[in-house]
């Protein structure tokens, strides 16, 4: 007969019971215990096997959208009842303009005798008119400028004549040079609206029998950002003079160096940053940008380089709603509860944010008072909680860290709920990253930061970019020239 010594280096564990041998001596099943601690034992292993089916299902699903090309872009769930495409019925159709008879051009005629099938004869005949518009052939004008030089009898300094539609001084191996018009629309192309230099003079060859190397737009941007940098500054200025400005920043390459790109933006000026180096994300660039008399509101995401600048903030509820709908699906069925308590709450408070106009400023700072008792007994709560959830905690922490920055919105008409206003700034730079790539030196960057700056402004206005480049290329100097003084756009 084996014995077995059992030491007491060996831990029991919740419930031991002796095997249970059938009459040829074949181990048995155990026999199901209602131990109390075995119970619990099964019901944590029950728990932690959802938990890591959960987590896996996690892990594989960006291993597989890894492999699908369309998978950023994608809708994730289908609508029921899809939206109607279109205008909504009974709006006034937009349709383009019926010509003038002094704006058309030319008249043609279009006959039908006969059917064109049988070549039978037709009856009821009529004849209806339409308009078509399109573009002349595009050919590029060609200016020679006759300038007359010499040399000063009194200091003897070397002058030469320049015309306003000159954007260039060059003579001779490099006086055939390009107009404003060209210039201005490749440097929009490329730094507002994200076209490369080579398809750009692609697209001049193709359609305007323009032949142009993209190494002369380049050194045509450099010329024409030493040009716009008084402007540039004059923007800076109003920036730092408004109330609400929204900050974000994306990632960025300056030739082999990693980067920041930063956009600032307010209703009268926006304002792009390109960083390098140790301190490119920190809180040296908005600290720059702001500077020390700005009095405020500084809308911004989660980022906590924003958490060290002494200015009134107003926290993106967009992106903590964001997070509060992916932390509900990892967290336990216990603290669901708390997740969508707060997440009725920010969506109320927007709400109520968009019927301030309709409701009594009474009633309305009652309502914003039941919210913001509310926010904090979310956080009381929070504390009395007995389960302990990780991912939970840091939320919690997060929202503590910022209570007076989420809820600014409802104090001041002019702060916003969501920080969507710099994304939708940022989104240009992000798809010129992509088709175009970023910049191969800092000076690119530099004259990048510049021209998009005062391009994105213009367009924000209401003003044509072309009617400021004109008045910069007809002065041979740098000059400031405020944006709001551009006719607007016809």
């Amino acid at each position: 007969m084996m014995r077995v010594h059992l030491g007491s280096s060996i831990s029991k564990p919740f419930c031991w019971t002796p095997p249970r041998i059938d009459a040829e001596g074949v181990p048995m099943a155990p026999a199901r215990t209602t131990c109390t601690g075995c119970q619990q034992r099964d019901r944590r292993i029950a728990e932690l096997e959802g938990e890591v089916a959960q987590l896996r299902q996690q892990l594989e699903q960006p291993q597989r959208e890894h492999h699908r090309q369309a998978h950023p872009f994608r809708r994730e769930k289908s609508t029921t009842h899809p939206k109607k495409p279109g205008r909504r019925p009974g709006h006034k159709a937009d349709l383009r303009p019926v010509p003038t008879p002094d704006q058309i051009d030319r008249v043609i005629d279009v006959p039908l005798d006969a059917c064109p099938l049988c070549q039978a004869p037709l009856y009821d005949q009529d004849q209806v008119v339409q308009y078509q518009t399109d573009l002349p052939p595009i050919v590029p004008i060609i200016t020679q400028f006759n300038i007359e030089t010499g040399y000063c009898s009194c200091c003897r300094q070397y002058w030469q004549g320049r015309h306003p539609d000159q954007t260039s001084d060059a003579i001779g191996a490099t006086g055939n040079t390009l107009g404003p018009v060209v210039l201005t629309m490749a440097a929009e192309m490329k730094h507002r609206l994200g076209v490369s230099y080579r398809k750009i003079c692609d697209f001049l060859q193709t359609y305007c029998q323009l032949k142009v190397c993209p190494s002369a737009f380049i050194r045509a941007e450099q010329r024409l950002a030493d040009l716009a940098k008084p402007t540039y500054e004059l923007l800076l200025e109003a920036l730092r003079q408004s109330h609400v400005i929204h900050a974000d920043e994306t990632g960025w390459r300056v030739g082999r160096l990693s980067a920041w790109l930063w956009v600032f933006s307010s209703k009268q000026a926006t304002i792009y940053v390109i960083r390098t180096g140790k301190g490119a994300r920190g809180h040296q660039v908005p600290h720059e940008i702001l500077g020390s008399d700005f009095d405020g509101y500084l809308v911004v995401d989660g980022l906590k380089t924003y958490d060290v600048l002494e200015v009134a903030k107003g926290r993106c509820n967009g992106h903590l709603l964001r997070r509060c709908k992916k932390l509900r699906d990892t967290v336990p069925t216990k603290e669901q509860q708390h997740i969508d308590a707060l997440s009725n709450l920010l969506k109320e408070a927007i709400d109520l944010a968009g019927r301030r106009d309709q409701v009594p400023p009474e009633q309305f700072a009652g309502s914003v008072q039941t919210i913001e008792d509310r926010l904090d007994a979310w956080l009381d709560a929070n504390l009395r909680r007995r389960t302990s959830s990780s991912d939970l905690d840091r939320l919690d922490n997060h929202v503590r860290a910022h209570r007076g920055e989420w809820l600014s919105f409802l104090h001041d008409p002019e702060v916003p709920p969501t920080n969507n206003h710099a994304e939708q700034m940022l989104r240009p730079a992000v798809i010129t990253r992509k088709v175009g790539g970023c910049n191969k030196n800092l000076l690119g960057a530099l004259v990048h930061s510049i021209l998009s700056s005062v391009m994105v402004t213009c367009h924000r206005q209401g003003k044509r970019f072309l009617d400021l480049a004109r008045k910069l290329w007809q002065s041979s100097e740098p000059q400031a020239i405020a944006v709001a003084t551009l006719p607007d756009k016809t």
